[in-house]
This record gives C-alpha cells, sequence and structure tokens, in this order.
C-alpha cells in the first residue's frame, strides 16, 4: 500500500470518527459537540471510543486469523551448549 493510500485511509477515519462524535454528542445532549462543556465532551469521546474499540477488537481476530504465524517470537532464553530447541 502507498503512503498515498494510507494517507487516504487515516483521513477516512479520521471523518468518521468525528462524524461519530457529533452523532454520539446530538443523541445524548441534543447539541452540537462544539456547545458541549468540557465534562460533556470527555463522555462524548469515552464513548465514541468505547463503540470504536468494541467494534475493533470484534472484528479484528478474525480478520488476523489468516495472518497468524505459527512461528515463535519475541524473546528466547538462551540454549545451554549441546542442547537443541524442540
Amino acid at each position: 500500500m502507498s503512503e498515498f493510500e494510507t494517507n487516504i485511509l487515516k483521513m477516512i477515519a479520521a471523518e468518521l470518527y468525528f462524524v461519530a462524535g457529533m452523532n454520539a454528542s446530538r443523541e445524548m445532549y441534543g447539541k452540537s459537540y462544539f456547545s458541549l462543556g468540557v465534562a460533556e465532551k470527555a463522555a462524548v469521546d469515552q464513548i465514541v471510543l468505547g463503540a470504536v474499540g468494541a467494534n475493533f477488537q470484534a472484528i479484528t481476530p478474525e480478520m488476523l486469523k489468516a495472518q497468524t504465524s505459527q512461528q515463535v517470537s519475541g524473546f528466547q532464553a538462551p540454549l545451554q551448549p549441546g542442547t537443541h530447541q524442540s
């Protein structure tokens, strides 16, 4: 994927997050996000972030299952001379 395509996807994701916040603000308080107080904005931000995070966690395992490598990863304990890793 090119840098241009990555930037387009980032822009679309940002726009969708913004729209979700605006819609949540209207649903929760009946007014625009920009007219909310600090506590109200924090509540809307937390709700939207929670919803986006929950949706991401719900779909990610299925999308990444085919990409999962069976190789060992991370730090490995050093092997003693004359032993082999099974």
